[in-house]
């Protein structure tokens, strides 16, 4: 803020990428000490918040990290992931959860499990969900 350039910056206090400083910066120009403060990693957000910021990068024709600011997202990757996942796999893509599931089975089972075909009701959910999008 005192006129430093962010690649001094970061080769002073050695940080990898001065991108990095000029985050802090729009960070800190926009949500003041609050925008600096670490952040949970666990936060969680629903597939329409996902959907969201997706059409307003895609509207805004914004970069990751403008989005991640405008969203106050911890990182612009997340975004990047979100987009690979919608592309891949359309809404159900963005409803993924993260880690292991609550209930486990105590012993794997050996066995391989028929794919599931989806019923007329869920696919016709999931068509809804990727028109109103």
């Amino acid at each position: 803020m005192s006129g430093k350039g962010s690649a001094a910056l970061a080769r002073a206090y050695g940080i990898s990428t001065h991108s990095i400083i000029l985050d802090w910066v729009h960070r800190f120009e926009r949500r003041g000490i609050k925008g600096l403060k670490d952040r949970s990693m666990s936060q969680e957000y629903s597939s329409q918040f996902k959907v969201d910021v997706l059409n307003w990068k895609t509207q805004n024709r914004a970069s990751l990290p403008v989005t991640a600011l405008h969203f106050d997202l911890s990182s612009p990757s997340t975004i990047r992931q979100w987009e690979r996942r919608f592309k891949k796999s359309g809404i159900a893509g963005l409803e993924r959860k993260r880690g292991n599931s609550k209930h486990m089975t105590k012993y794997k089972q050996n066995k391989p499990q028929p794919a599931k075909t989806p019923t007329p009701a869920a696919e016709l959910k999931q068509l809804k969900q990727e028109n109103q999008m």
